[in-house]
């Protein structure tokens, strides 16, 4: 290996970690030192807020009604459900050539690569069922009253007040970086010590609005459907589909009374097989005149941007349990490869590694690893839309 310790790589991959992808860290976020089993739900815990109360020296002066704090966590069930891994290679010649400043480059790479992957499970889970507040603006008008808007719905759902930031795809976050008042010295993205990802910081009530190029549109793919004008029905054998979904219909042949390719819809009353459509939310069923004998449907969400406070996205993460024999034969490793772990002092995050050296040669190889869960909105409890998991969140999508 290079003159770096195993240690000291962990430690690197870990800052990477926190700040290359700075988003991460503001979300809800459970992170534990002990082994975590792939498959199993585990019970995470998001801050709550206390009330103020009035003192009362009839009733015990200071301790009259006091809240129990651990009656303000709430318990959000998390199932870890991804394992991921970066594993890298020294040659030893190569280990002898190089300097020690570009296997730290490497290094930070890996602790990005890593972070984005947690990142993109999180974000590809937000959608109209699992943060219902969302507004909608053209990627033109994605501007500074567009945020302060999305704040002001924000207030009013009552979400909380604290650690509000964004994610906005770069298109966005080009709009955003033309409006003056952006880019005025309160606000102005570019102090940002030459980051090629723009980050705005206090603007409209967030603490920072971060530009993430890969932001997903979290849309479906088109599947072939029929619909029977005498039921209304759209026909798609498990479709997945739920009430509330948006939807509109790429293709149409035959029948009359759905619009191909510029209308969107709104799914009702679905089974497993068969769905309705209207016009908005919560309307009624779109009158099929005419049998469609074939067609195309797509969910659709056109995300831009996802705007929350720590209490809407959540994420549990840390070691794989028994990672020493668990992780070492997943890789392939040699049982006596050794085995390791760190945990980041300011996150708490901790990451595991398995090195090994290459019979009959001298390379070498570490291989990272993580496993988590993530849960948004809705799916972080069974209460129903306004839930404090829910209103913690607001979607930004395009017309």
């Amino acid at each position: 290996m290079p003159t770096l310790i195993v240690e000291e790589i962990l430690a690197d991959v870990l800052d990477a970690f926190k700040v290359r992808v700075p988003a991460l860290n503001r979300m809800g976020r459970d992170f534990r030192t002990s082994g975590l089993k792939l498959g199993q739900t585990y019970t995470a815990h998001i801050a709550g807020v206390p009330t103020v109360g009035d003192y009362d020296e009839a009733n015990g002066g200071y301790q009259a009604s006091p809240q129990n704090a651990r009656d303000l966590l709430t318990d959000v069930p998390i199932t870890v459900d991804k394992h991921k891994k970066v594993s890298l290679k020294w040659r030893h010649l190569n280990s002898i050539a190089d300097k020690k400043q570009e296997y730290q480059k490497v290094i930070a790479n890996a602790g990005y690569a890593m972070a984005k992957a947690v990142v993109a499970d999180i974000v590809g889970k937000v959608s109209r069922r699992t943060l219902t507040n969302q507004s909608i603006y053209s990627v033109a008008n994605s501007d500074y009253d567009a945020v302060n808007a999305i704040r002001d719905a924000m207030n009013i759902a009552g979400a909380s007040d604290l650690g509000r930031v964004g994610m906005v795809n770069t298109n966005v976050a080009s709009s955003l970086h033309l409006d003056e008042r952006v880019l005025s010295a309160d606000f102005r993205g570019d102090m940002q010590g030459g980051q090629s990802l723009r980050v705005f910081q206090n603007i409209a009530g967030f603490q920072e609005v971060f530009e993430w190029p890969e932001l997903p549109s979290n849309n479906g793919t088109a599947t072939a459907i029929t619909a029977t004008a005498s039921t209304d029905l759209v026909n798609l054998t498990a479709h997945g589909f739920q009430d509330g979904d948006r939807v509109y219909f790429p293709a149409l042949t035959g029948g009359a009374g759905l619009t191909a390719g510029t209308t969107d819809y709104f799914v009702r009353d679905a089974t497993a097989d068969t769905f309705k459509v209207s016009a908005t939310a919560g309307g009624a069923a779109v009158d099929i005149t005419t049998n469609y004998t074939a067609g195309t449907v797509q969910r659709i969400e056109n995300l831009t941007g996802v705007f929350f406070e720590p209490s809407a996205l959540a994420v549990l993460a840390g070691i794989p349990e028994d990672f020493e024999t668990v992780v070492g034969e997943g890789f392939g490793a040699p049982k006596l490869s050794e085995t390791y772990t760190w945990t980041d002092p300011a996150t708490g995050l901790t990451l595991a590694a398995v090195a090994e050296g290459q019979t009959g040669t001298l390379n070498s190889f570490l291989h990272m690893t993580l496993v988590w869960g993530s849960a948004v909105g809705r799916q972080l409890s069974t209460n129903a839309a306004g839930a404090l998991t829910d209103k913690g969140g607001h979607r930004l999508i395009s017309a």
